[in-house]
């Protein structure tokens, strides 16, 4: 079955904006809220496989999500755990008769399951999480609502992916500053025209520079203007090709 124009505009909605957000629960968060109430679906979850088999809830839509954690969810364990395990969306129309379902969330939760629609969270061809939607209020999930699911599940499993690259990407930065910051010699970079693009704070006060980290890169001559002996270094440097050793200097 197609999807129709609502799922499209649905899909187009989610993914407006979910691929420039960079914390993992505001972009749960975001695309449980933003499905949930337009598939008038009571509550929904996204989940985080573990290396270890388990499965962690990450974020919840309309049941607790700190009751959710209680409940145990493992690779193979319950409909969450039969998605993982197969990397397979799954439509349960009744829960208490399929042999999946071990109402294991609802007794955590205190909430009652009618039906799923449920699909893995997919990043390089591999589950690294669920996304789980249950009771559509104006009856049940179709086989749109079902690859609708998918297709979002693929979507999130990118945005999840850059979201970890963000933060890898954060603290390397973060750690290369603290390095830099630390050192007790100057230290001074410059691009190929002969721009300062970094400066540590020793060296603006080694030599005097007026130096904002946040600025952009700005001609070597203005901000070494007060050490010529320096700019010269760096100018010769630049032309050589070659490194100069602290006795040269």
């Amino acid at each position: 079955m197609k999807l129709g124009l609502f799922h499209f505009q649905l899909l187009y909605n989610v993914l407006e904006n979910i691929h420039f957000i960079y914390d993992e629960e505001e972009l749960a968060d975001t695309v449980l809220t933003k499905i949930a109430e337009t598939l008038n679906a009571e509550a929904g979850s996204i989940f985080r496989i573990d290396v270890d088999g388990t499965i962690t809830p990450l974020a919840a839509y309309g049941t607790s999500l700190e009751k959710l954690k209680k409940a145990d969810f493992r690779v193979g364990k319950g409909v969450v755990g039969w998605v993982a395990k197969y990397v397979s969306p799954v439509k349960v129309d009744d829960p208490k008769k399929d042999v999946r379902f071990t109402g294991q969330a609802d007794r955590a939760t205190g909430f009652r399951t009618r039906s799923i629609v449920a699909a893995p969270i997919l990043a390089k061809g591999k589950a690294i999480g669920i996304i789980e939607f249950l009771n559509r209020r104006d009856g049940p999930f179709t086989v749109p609502d079902l690859e609708l699911i998918s297709m979002i599940g693929r979507e999130v499993g990118i945005a999840f992916e850059n979201v970890s690259l963000f933060r890898k990407l954060t603290n390397s930065q973060a750690f290369l500053e603290s390095m830099m910051n630390s050192l007790s010699a100057g230290l001074v970079v410059c691009d190929p025209d002969d721009r300062v693009i970094e400066l540590n704070p020793r060296a603006m006060t080694i030599l005097g520079a007026d130096w904002a980290p946040t600025e952009p890169p700005r001609p070597a001559a203005d901000v070494l203007a007060k050490c010529p002996d320096m700019l010269g270094v760096v100018m010769k440097a630049a032309a050589s090709s070659k490194p100069l050793t602290r006795q040269e200097l």
